[in-house]
């Protein structure tokens, strides 16, 4: 039983890695749209500069090579761009989950030195109701209401 990894309330849980593939590549999709329309616009010029250079019109072929150029020139600049942004709203995000974590943990300290000023309350109370049971006791004594031996 040594061997169970039991989880831990310090695990972060990434939600990226539970995605599948599919998932994933449809989240990064949506998360940088430039990119896959970028990749689709060069497939299409590629294919059109093909056919250009099997029917054997070298001028068609060459305007779509060149667009093929430019194309993927926008692509690189929307993905190194798109990734830019993306990593400063993850800084932020990354932030804010810390702000986060530092609210709950103050939470969770206010909370638990709340629990011990009950707890020390509750022992002042305890002393004190074993304060005056003492006294009374001490009390009957002196009065002689109460014999230190016990009946026979």
């Amino acid at each position: 039983m040594a061997s169970v990894n039991y989880p831990s309330s310090f695990d972060k849980k990434d939600e990226f890695e539970d995605m599948s593939i599919l998932d994933k590549i449809w989240f990064r999709c949506k998360q940088q749209p430039l990119v896959p329309i970028g990749c689709l616009a060069t497939c299409v010029a590629v294919a059109l500069a093909a056919k250009g250079v099997r029917t054997g019109d070298r001028v068609n072929a060459q305007k779509w090579f060149r667009w093929r150029v430019g194309l993927q020139g926008l692509t690189l600049v929307a993905l190194v761009g798109g990734s830019y942004i993306y990593d400063r709203q993850q800084v932020t995000q990354r932030k804010t989950d810390e702000d986060l974590a530092r609210e709950k943990a103050q939470h969770r300290q206010d909370l638990w030195i709340q629990e011990l000023e009950r707890r020390d309350q509750e022992t002042k109370r305890n002393k004190e109701r074993a304060r005056l049971a003492r006294a009374r006791l001490e009390a009957e004594r002196s009065t002689g209401i109460l014999d230190d031996e016990p009946p026979k």
